[in-house]
C-alpha cells in the first residue's frame, strides 16, 4: 500500500524494547570473553548502564503492549493477558539490575527466549480482524454524521 500501518510500529517496538533485556543478559556472562577478544561491549565498558537499559527497555514492552488495543490492532484482552507476562520480564530485569550476576542474568536471557513467542502468539490471538475495523468505522462514520 506504500504506507507502515501502526500494527508495523507496534511489532517493531516490541522487537526494540524486547531485544535489550534479551542480549544485555547474554552480554553479561560473555564479558570476560568480550574484554579478551576487544569488543567493547556495554556490559565491559558500561556496566551499569548495560543493567539499566535492560530494566527500561523491559517497562517500555508494558507500554507497547498497551499501546496495541489504544491503536485499534488489537482486544483489551491481548493488553491484559500480555501484562503477567512483560511484569515477569520486569521483575527479572529488577532482580539482574540489582544482582548482577550470572544467575540473575542467566534467568532473564532464558525467560527472553520464552517470553517474545508467548507474547506473538497472545497478539496473534487477539488481534482484531478488518471486519472488526471495518465495523469500528461504519460507527464512527454514523456518530460523526448524526
Amino acid at each position: 500500500t506504500g504506507s507502515l500501518d501502526p500494527g508495523a510500529f507496534v511489532l517493531a517496538g516490541v522487537l526494540y524494547t524486547w531485544q535489550f533485556p534479551h542480549f544485555n543478559s547474554l552480554s553479561w556472562n560473555l564479558r570476560p570473553d568480550y574484554s579478551r577478544a576487544g569488543y567493547r561491549m556495554m556490559s565491559v565498558t558500561h556496566p551499569d548502564l548495560c543493567r539499566r537499559v535492560a530494566v527500561r527497555h523491559s517497562l517500555g514492552l508494558v507500554a507497547v503492549c498497551t499501546a496495541a488495543p489504544l491503536l485499534g490492532l488489537t482486544d483489551w484482552v491481548f493488553a491484559v493477558d500480555s501484562l503477567p507476562l512483560n511484569l515477569y520480564m520486569v521483575y527479572l530485569s529488577f532482580r539482574f539490575y540489582q544482582k548482577a550476576d550470572s544467575n540473575s542474568s542467566r534467568k532473564l536471557f532464558r525467560y527472553t527466549l520464552i517470553h517474545l513467542p508467548l507474547l506473538m502468539t497472545l497478539m496473534f490471538l487477539g488481534k482484531k480482524s478488518e471486519q472488526d475495523k471495518e465495523k469500528l468505522l461504519l460507527e464512527k462514520a454514523v456518530v460523526v454524521q448524526s
